[in-house]
């Protein structure tokens, strides 16, 4: 179970960091192109994508561990009376 965990959450990590590649090239060419702003172009420096795709990884990372709480507290719970419901069963 552990491992498989593990597996699930690299692949979670590794979907996020290629979305943040992504999604930070495309913030960076609406604030450009879209927005009319030339002050922007600034950023397309190998320092602002770096700069703008760390912000928007571990904003990322910040919302799916918000929208993922509840998830794991439900998944506790359901661990915690499987656990019961052997213990039960063995007797």
């Amino acid at each position: 179970f552990a491992i498989n965990m593990k597996r699930v959450f690299r692949r979670k990590l590794l979907s996020t960091f290629i979305f943040s590649l992504i999604a930070s090239i495309l913030l960076i060419i609406h604030g450009v192109f879209f927005d009319l702003d030339l002050s922007q172009i600034k950023r397309l420096t190998i320092e602002g994508f770096a700069f703008t795709f760390v912000l928007t990884f571990i904003g990322l990372v910040i919302l799916e561990k918000v929208f993922s709480l509840e998830e794991h507290e439900e998944i506790i719970k359901i661990k915690n009376r499987l656990g019961k419901l052997e213990r039960k069963r063995k007797h």
